[in-house]
């Protein structure tokens, strides 16, 4: 049994609808009679809860692309505050389409005068041009603090991508579960990477998973224009390749978790990625982060949180080991978003960067 602390949130759900919920964060790509023969439970009440935590809107399923297999080089993160006498309101009226543009961003959140995108690209001049396009059109309507925002690249071959969209840790958490056993790990290399071989109908499969996640076998198909048994063929090569693998993400306002927490570190030269395991794992127990990437001289994690107070609590244990041992050299930067408050241009859009890369267009399917 790994250890890991008990949260005092008050969730609306009962002792089962936490197991379920649980179970399927933690086996996203295990079936439903393998799920509920693990934790024990009836199949006819597993599907019953299954189905009414989906209609309550408590989970979403996600296909997520491995981006270095199928041809991205580089994750790219852009973050800082923004000029606090503008208004959300009047940078999406300026330059919401613009930023709805860029086919590389898959996550972009704002809240107030603060904002992080996520993006990926298969090499930094694609990136360039809509960061070239982000600075002028916020520059010439002064949506920008003297510090302005920064940018991070981090290439694939030689980053470590600890947890992506990984919420099983806070679910535990926030549900008061024990972790009998930690979950199945799908992770995106790192290193010199093998661009898979696909077939024209399996990138329509890939595409199809993306764009209708949630839809059965049957319907994708016909989305796409191909066989049921294709993407039944598609899939399992998928998941056995680690082409691409599914993802349960929580509604975090719906398990009553109240701010999420950007962190930036960079880390002292003299201390390598390999060294700071032991920080690695404690960042892991503390804050579980679902977003956890970084490279030998920087890294940074997104986490989620009840309250202020349990995030600082967690943060101050992990900033003491981090000085203790020399591994950090200043203050870390951090951006805190009200969850409820947040504003998400997109949530999880991989299908405009994946279908660019793949050679289709959005709109063929």
């Amino acid at each position: 049994m790994s250890f890991i602390e008990k949260s005092d949130t008050v969730i609306s759900l009962s002792e089962n609808e936490k197991r379920v919920l649980h179970a399927l964060v933690k086996w996203p790509a295990l079936s439903d009679q393998a799920i509920h023969s693990r934790i024990k439970m009836k199949k006819s009440t597993f599907s019953s809860i299954k189905a009414r935590l989906r209609e309550r809107g408590f989970y979403r399923k996600y296909f997520v692309p491995n981006f270095p297999v199928i041809g991205f080089d580089l994750m790219h993160v852009l973050f800082g505050n923004l000029n606090r006498f503008t208004t959300y309101e009047e940078r999406m009226r300026v330059a919401g389409d613009v930023i709805q543009s860029f086919k590389e961003d898959y996550l972009v959140m704002t809240e107030s005068n603060k904002a992080v995108n996520l993006s990926i690209s298969s090499n930094f001049t694609e990136y360039s041009k809509n960061l070239e396009n982000f600075f002028k059109i916020y520059s010439e309507n002064k949506f920008l603090t003297k510090e302005s925002m920064k940018v991070l690249t981090f290439p694939f071959e030689i980053s470590r991508i600890r947890s992506f969209m990984d919420f099983e840790p806070l679910v535990a958490k926030v549900c008061n579960l024990d972790r009998n056993e930690e979950a199945e790990e799908l992770i995106i290399p790192t290193g010199p990477t093998d661009i898979a071989k696909l077939t024209t109908a399996e990138k329509k499969v890939l595409v199809g998973l993306i764009k209708y996640s949630e839809e059965s076998d049957t319907l994708i198909a016909e989305k796409v224009g191909v066989s049921r048994n294709t993407v039944a063929n598609a899939k399992r090569k998928f998941l056995k390749n680690k082409i691409c693998f599914p993802k349960i993400v929580p509604d975090l306002d719906k398990l009553g978790l109240k701010l999420l927490v950007f962190t930036y570190r960079r880390f002292n030269p003299k201390s390598t990625m390999e060294e700071r395991n032991e920080a690695i794992k404690l960042v892991k127990e503390k804050l579980s982060p679902h977003f956890y990437i970084s490279k030998n001289l920087e890294g940074i994690l997104v986490s989620a949180h009840t309250n202020f107070e349990e995030y600082n609590k967690a943060h101050d244990e992990v900033m003491k080991f981090y000085l203790k041992h020399d591994y950090i050299t200043e203050e870390p930067v951090t951006l805190q978003f009200s969850l409820p408050n947040i504003a998400y241009l997109k949530d999880y859009n991989f299908l405009n960067a994946v279908t660019k890369i793949l050679g289709f267009e959005p709109d063929e399917f």
